[in-house]
């Protein structure tokens, strides 16, 4: 069992908010929305309440148990449950570490963002609704051919990368007892933020066609496999699991803290913020159409086309408040995106790096925060968002499946499904029965592996991804490159056998 003197989140509330955050992030506002209309409103929304239970919830469970068990990061984890293993806690590690690289880029983004809307840089009206395409693409990010082609930097994204990645060093250095305190204020005022945001878009005229397509029932889809698809994936996408902070987020849980209650609030919690921002964006979307006059079908409403060109779309045509409204939207959406990145700075890869090499704190913190920030100049270029999609479409969708599949196999058939859930209910008011070891052993591998190769390999082989030709081939070698790394991690020798110098 765990080893005493561990630094621990100083109330749970602390935690609860930090594990939120962690969930709530990007993908709340740009990708949920989006799934429930394209398979059918409500249907999905059913869809994916199956999967949160039978997937999401005991994979979540799981991660923040083990880690609660062994009181070390992912990497830790399974060297203690056999030495052959430790890769497995690496995979992930290595992945959030990539992930965060790009993700703070995109942040950058909505602080230029926020700026450009207290002026509407990119124009008012219906001029400005016209012109929001090129604002983005053209302006901000000076966008080339092909990733071949990486230009120069742009940089005013290279300044504000450079502000978010020192917010996360001062956020994450002392460790989780001010993450814990920083977790509570930022995300309360992202759901004040959000609640503001969403009145304003229901008063907006034709907001309701807005909602009843983002609410209208087909039934129908839950016969195919797209719709279980698109719920599964946004489920692991969403819960920020599979990439080895909750491993340390469960670490920091009190002794008695209660697994079991802490994993439900977490989950129920980053599906209601979707579920508003869902609200919120296609009030928008309705608006837009009627003051345009367009179809759905005319106005972009997911990926990073749905944040940056087609909101500030509906700010421009708005009649009252949409600079303010502007302002709020990207503070909101910077917000909830530095509550992920500094989850993915600190627990995804920082904890596992102190627990391996006993390296101090304030140094890892630094470098770590550095490193990320170089790397991530890759994605100031030109052909920065040609080379996000692409090693977003790797390790944010690939390697966070696989590797989740793979973990939990190894913690249900290896370590014992009956064993976690022991130590779960000895933590818990909520106790779980038997059937959570049905879910963890076959449920949970099952689905992942079901999404990566229905939803990511099949399409992949049929046609080179995101139409790149042979630079979509990046994605094979960067999942190799992973896994090497994952492997030679591994082979490293201990310090102290994990015991981690954070003082």
């Amino acid at each position: 069992m765990p080893e005493a003197g561990r630094e621990k989140f100083l109330k749970r509330r602390h935690m609860i908010f930090a594990a939120i955050g962690s969930a709530i992030g990007l993908g709340n506002v740009w990708r949920f929305p989006y799934m429930c209309y394209q398979y059918g409103g409500a249907a999905f929304l059913a869809a994916y309440i199956i999967g949160l239970f039978a997937i999401g919830i005991p994979w979540l469970l799981t991660e923040f148990a083990m880690g609660h068990y062994f009181q070390k990061g992912a990497p830790g984890v399974f060297k203690s449950i056999g030495r052959k293993w430790e890769w497995v806690g690496w995979f992930p590690t290595i992945s959030a570490f990539l992930i965060d690289t790009y993700y703070c880029v995109i942040m950058a983004w909505t602080l230029i963002y926020m700026f450009s809307s207290m002026t509407l840089a990119w124009g008012a009206g219906e001029a400005g609704a016209h012109q929001a395409g090129d604002y983005f693409f053209k302006t901000v990010l000076g966008l080339s051919e092909s990733p071949a082609h990486l230009g120069g930097l742009q940089w005013p994204i290279v300044g504000a990368l450079a502000f978010t990645w020192i917010v996360i060093y001062f956020v994450i250095y002392r460790g989780a007892e001010i993450i814990g305190k920083v977790s509570e204020v930022v995300m309360s005022l992202a759901w004040v933020l959000i609640a503001a945001i969403l009145v304003r878009s229901l008063t907006l005229p034709g907001a309701v066609d807005g909602l009843n397509y983002y609410l209208d029932v087909d039934w129908s889809v839950l016969k195919g496999g797209g719709v279980w698809f698109a719920a599964f994936s946004q489920i692991a996408f969403s819960l920020s699991v599979g990439m080895a902070g909750m491993y340390a987020y469960g670490r920091f849980i009190a002794k008695k803290g209660d697994i079991t209650n802490n994993t439900i609030i977490t989950a129920l919690c980053d599906t209601s913020f979707a579920f508003l921002a869902g609200f919120a964006v296609f009030s928008t979307v309705g608006y837009i159409m009627q003051a345009l006059g367009v179809s759905l079908k005319d106005v972009t409403i997911s990926g990073v086309g749905l944040a940056f060109v087609t909101y500030p779309v509906g700010i421009s045509l708005m009649p009252t408040l949409n600079r303010v409204t502007g302002v709020l939207f990207f503070l909101m959406f910077w917000l909830i995106g530095l509550s992920s990145a500094y989850f993915l700075a600190y627990a995804g890869y920082m904890v596992p790096l102190m627990d391996k090499f006993g390296w101090d704190r304030k140094k890892v913190t630094f470098w770590g925060c550095l490193v990320g920030f170089i790397i991530g100049l890759l994605y100031c270029t030109q052909a920065g968002l040609y080379w996000l999609d692409i090693v977003d479409r790797t390790v944010a969708f690939y390697t966070l499946l696989l590797g989740g599949a793979i973990a939990s196999l190894v913690v249900g058939w290896v370590f014992g499904a009956d064993k976690l859930r022991e130590h779960v209910n000895a933590t818990s008011d909520i106790k779980v029965g038997p059937w959570m070891d049905f879910l963890i052993k076959i449920v949970v591998p099952v689905g992942l592996i079901f999404v990566a190769v229905y939803g990511g390999f099949m399409q992949d082989l049929k046609e080179p991804y995101g139409g790149y030709g042979t630079w979509s081939n990046f994605i094979w070698i960067l999942m190799i490159v992973v896994l090497i790394a994952s492997f030679v991690l591994q082979g490293m020798k201990w310090k102290d056998e994990g015991l981690n110098k954070y003082k």
